[in-house]
């Protein structure tokens, strides 16, 4: 078992998906505290030089679903992770299923479920699938200036990977799309391979296969990524071990 008064508290920063913010919601996790969360925001968009105007975030009832579509719009991460306190900044790659969205102006924004309740689709622009060519490119650019930024204000040490993948089914025995699953997993390995030109293996932090399972049951509904409580302890652990000299 983990001592968990063996190293002081340590502060995230975290752009990424649920797969890694619900680990910090467990009630009984007191060695790091979750200073920001960024989400529904791929890399691509979230360092492209505009966003996408024209679309009404009010229509966003949830107030977090609307901030992260601001945010997304806003390229506040960018800005953030230059001034962040934070004594860890955690990525991951789920939300990079989404695709995006170009408008006519260059301006760029992540094509989420939030972003079309926002009416996103309604704004002249044209979509580029995630996974594709141009998406590649766009999204190499972004991890490109998320590296300068860091590395410029010397927090590139301070950056860590949680390498997740989708998983194929529940711990119930239900099966997902397979082919979507396995779509999803092949962009999220040549992602995560580009990632590793820029930090050192040590930086990235997968929790083993024999211990993913995803919770039929979450509040959230079923979905490849909304794993069960054993998978996020696993990952805290891991998290522990690889920054226990953040602070």
């Amino acid at each position: 078992m983990t001592d968990r008064s063996s190293s002081p508290q340590r502060s995230v920063l975290v752009h990424g998906s649920c797969v890694t913010r619900d680990a910090f919601a467990l009630p009984e996790e007191t060695r790091f505290r979750l200073a920001d969360y960024y989400a529904r925001s791929s890399l691509a968009s979230a360092f492209a030089s505009e966003g996408l105007s024209g679309v009404d975030v009010a229509r966003v009832e949830s107030p977090f679903q609307r901030r992260m579509v601001e945010r997304d719009l806003g390229k506040d991460f960018a800005a953030r992770l230059g001034t962040t306190d934070a004594d860890v900044v955690v990525l991951d790659l789920v939300d990079e299923q989404y695709d995006l969205v170009v408008g006519s102006d260059g301006g760029v924004a992540t094509r989420s479920m939030e972003f079309l309740r926002a009416g996103g689709d309604g704004v002249p622009s044209r979509r580029v699938a995630s996974g594709s060519p141009e998406f590649l490119v766009r999204w190499e650019a972004g991890w490109a200036a998320l590296v300068a930024t860091a590395r410029r204000q010397g927090r590139l040490g301070r950056v860590v990977v949680h390498e997740a993948y989708w998983a194929r089914g529940d711990a119930a025995g239900g099966a997902f799309d397979q082919q979507r699953v396995e779509s999803a997993n092949r962009t999220l390995t040549y992602l995560y391979a580009r990632m590793r030109k820029d930090l050192p293996e040590a930086r990235f932090l997968r929790v083993p296969d024999r211990l993913v399972g995803v919770d039929p049951a979450l509040r959230w509904g079923p979905s490849p990524a909304h794993f069960v409580e054993d998978d996020y302890r696993a990952f805290l652990d891991l998290l522990d071990e690889a920054t226990r000299a953040a602070v």
